[in-house]
């Protein structure tokens, strides 16, 4: 992103979230003040998305609802982050690739409609064989998450991976299984808190429904030069805050948001990932990564606290929404 780019995004995030206060209750505009202020500045740009309300999130024009037809202007970089894991996919719908001993493992499959010129092409843009994808494991029951997995098994022998909650909506969404941009064959699931290994590699899938009933996220270790991290991926963000939505979604997200917190502190997680890094600065963080020196620490490695914070933020921000819903009733 240019500089002047990034002046004008950051402009949009700014006035929306302005806007957003402006329309807001005392009691409201507190809760936001407080959880921007709890976010600190390293979360600023995620806080202002997070609270935001259903028209300044709208406004924004950054959700994956209007940017897909985008694609010249989604096109993101492939490249290399830590030792085991790769970036590759759009701007704002991202595929994470992990390499083990049994093959590369991904996570998420992207639209179908950007298999070729987006997933595949990004591998062998970086080095990697796509022949060696082993396993794609699925965050949700969307089709830009799992949109290239039906491509993998037929191209690849591919294992995809995903919730039993996941696989029974996509059979309800395409019983036939065979349509245009059907999902993939139902295959292996996967389940909170138990670990899913390939070969040398762990992901531990954690349960956070409320985005979807089969929402997950997932964690797993990554290497900077032999040094070892633990990296976690929330895999079902609510990205617009609706409010056709019923308050029993947001508390069940709320719930899930806690239990993703309780298993990253358990395990040390210092990397923040998404699979939609549209307000987390991701981008940033691979500009700066590109021209890192040795000896620097690496511009994903947020830490511990950091990270709490940055989960923390999303529970604020939930209950902002909440809170939103009761003063309007």
């Amino acid at each position: 992103m240019t500089r002047s780019a990034a002046w004008l995004c950051a402009g949009v995030v700014a006035i929306a979230a302005a806007a957003a206060t402006a329309q807001d209750s005392p009691d409201v505009a507190s809760q936001v003040s407080a959880a921007r202020t709890q976010a600190g500045p390293e979360w600023a740009k995620a806080a202002d998305f997070f609270c935001a309300t259903e028209e300044q999130v709208a406004a924004m024009k950054i959700l994956p609802s209007a940017t897909e037809a985008d694609v010249e202007g989604q096109r993101a970089e492939p490249m290399q982050v830590f030792d085991n894991l790769y970036f590759i996919g759009q701007k704002a719908v991202t595929t994470w690739a992990l390499t083990t001993s049994q093959g590369i493992v991904l996570i998420d499959a992207g639209y179908a409609a950007r298999f070729d010129d987006t997933l595949i092409a990004g591998l062998v843009k970086v080095g990697l064989d796509p022949r060696r994808i082993r396993a794609a494991v699925i965050a949700h029951e969307h089709a830009d998450h799992y949109g290239g997995a039906r491509l993998l098994q037929q191209r690849f022998g591919t294992q995809i991976y995903m919730s039993r909650a996941a696989w029974d909506a996509l059979d309800v969404l395409d019983p036939g299984g065979g349509g245009p941009g059907a999902p993939p064959g139902r295959a292996n699931v996967i389940t909170d808190g138990q670990p899913v290994i390939f070969g040398d590699t762990l992901v531990v899938p954690v349960a956070i429904p409320g985005h979807t009933p089969g929402s997950m996220g997932f964690m797993f270790r990554v290497k900077d030069a032999g040094r070892t991290h633990m990296a976690a991926l929330f895999g079902g963000s609510i990205l617009n805050p609706q409010r056709r939505l019923p308050a029993s979604v947001y508390e069940e997200y709320l719930a899930s948001i806690q239990h993703f917190a309780n298993a990253t502190r358990r395990q040390r997680v210092d990397v923040e990932l998404l699979n939609h890094p549209i307000m987390d600065g991701l981008f940033d963080r691979l500009e700066r990564l590109k021209v890192r020196k040795e000896g620097e620490p690496h511009p994903l490695v947020v830490g511990e606290d950091a990270y709490q914070r940055f989960l923390g933020l999303m529970a604020d921000c939930i209950r902002v929404q909440l809170a939103r819903r009761s003063a309007s009733v």
